[in-house]
């Protein structure tokens, strides 16, 4: 990432000269770029807030629907430890499975399916990525980008009210939280005001994607 001053791997390098390869492409047929791109730094601190507006009336209503558990949480000390350990040994799962969803449902509208789609770690700042190779619309895009925090944070978000269960309360408010740069991803989308016809290719290198309009 050229503004975070790092070396890119021998795979960004390569998936950065296919990027360059399509914008090449589109600007030669009349379209015009749009930079919605930012720094991990950037996207992990300011991903943070959102990750937080969005999860905290989650946690406001699980408090109201279960305060009688509440005041009967944790009982013993050696029994809240191994279940914290198992808590974060799942939940490093899910940050694999986070990436795994964006890749399935990117690839559902790309014309080579899983082909387009390449993972990788930003080891520096110890951020996995997923990124899309082929151009998508916009609302697909968005879908794939909106999905893992849709199905590891809300959705279990969600569930912890009728199950009274607080570890999955916790792990849906932690996912939704390492969803923070995603939701600032949308969030920038939605501001651009770009057409229905508008191209959104992933950047291979930096947090965020360009946009692509006639």
């Amino acid at each position: 990432m050229a503004r975070d001053q790092r070396e890119l791997s021998a795979a960004e390098k390569r998936r950065l000269a296919n990027f360059n390869l399509i914008s090449e492409e589109l600007l030669e047929q009349r379209y015009r770029k749009t930079d919605l791109t930012c720094s991990v730094v950037k996207a992990n601190t300011d991903g943070i807030l959102y990750g937080l507006l969005v999860s905290i009336p989650f946690i406001v209503i699980y408090v109201l629907l279960n305060m009688k558990q509440l005041k009967q949480a944790f009982h013993g000390v050696d029994s809240f430890f191994s279940r914290f350990a198992v808590f974060w040994i799942i939940l490093l799962i899910l940050i694999v499975i986070h990436e795994l969803i964006h890749g399935i449902t990117w690839s559902r509208f790309t014309q080579n399916g899983f082909k387009d789609i390449e993972f990788g770690v930003i080891w520096k700042m110890l951020t996995p990525y997923c990124t899309c190779k082929e151009p998508l619309k916009k609302v697909p895009y968005i879908l794939g980008t909106a999905m893992p925090c849709i199905v590891l944070g809300i959705l279990p978000c969600i569930i912890s009210w009728f199950t009274h269960s607080g570890w999955l309360l916790g792990i849906g408010v932690l996912m939704i939280l390492s969803a923070g740069g995603d939701l600032l991803i949308i969030t920038m989308i939605l501001k651009n005001k770009a057409s229905e016809s508008a191209l959104y290719l992933d950047h291979p290198t930096e947090v965020g994607l360009i946009v692509f309009e006639k």
